[in-house]
């Protein structure tokens, strides 16, 4: 290139050669950062998968009986409060023996569908449900917490009820259960039972 073909175009392939580099650099980030992605993306749902299956299946049991120390006409459920494993699976199985009825008012009548279990269904002996007619329902298991509610339908006359599901305890913390059937004392059938812990509220554990 002559000294004047350098002067009229130098500058030129100056600017084209910076611009090159400059692509080159901008393709190169671009590049890891779509490595970067692609590993984190491929990692994540594995160790996200791995660390559930270590967690075991645990298996919980309660009842539901009528009268206690100090309370002979309350109802009450039986061990209230347990401590789980985040990511384990809990079977959790609820025998009642409670014959009478607590039909849900008002917001309370969201709580006659099942939710947070598995498989969005509870077995009631056996049977399938995911919902319960309010006029059946005795009590409730409900962690607001945990996104779970269990309606527990009324037991039949000198028999039992055994209401079963399975739920994945997502996250750590401490969370209250209560029973949001209006099954206790006082004007509204909210006092009593309803309100004191070990009867029918209680506590679930669950560890990191």
């Amino acid at each position: 290139m002559t000294r004047d073909n350098w002067r009229s175009k130098g500058p030129l392939f100056v600017v084209m050669a910076l611009a090159g580099i400059l692509i080159g650099l901008f393709a190169s980030v671009f590049a890891v950062a779509g490595i970067a992605l692609g590993l984190r993306d491929a990692v994540k749902p594995a160790d996200v998968v791995r660390h559930l299956a270590t967690k075991s299946t645990v298996f919980e049991s309660m009842s539901i009986v009528n009268g206690g120390p100090g309370h002979p006409d309350w109802p009450r459920y039986t061990n209230p409060s347990w401590t789980v494993h985040a990511g384990q699976t809990v079977v959790l199985r609820i025998t009642s023996y409670d014959t009478g009825t607590a039909p849900l008012g008002g917001v309370q009548t969201a709580f006659d569908a099942v939710s947070g279990t598995i498989s969005g269904t509870e077995t009631v002996d056996g049977k399938a449900f995911r919902s319960f007619p309010n006029t059946q329902i005795a009590h409730t298991f409900t962690v607001v917490g945990l996104g779970l509610n269990l309606p527990i339908p009324a037991a039949p006359s000198g028999g039992s009820v055994t209401v079963t599901a399975r739920f994945v305890a997502q996250r750590a913390g401490a969370f209250v259960w209560q029973c949001y059937a209006p099954c206790g004392s006082g004007p509204n059938s909210m006092g009593g039972a309803m309100s004191v812990m070990g009867w029918m509220e209680g506590r679930i554990d669950v560890l990191a």
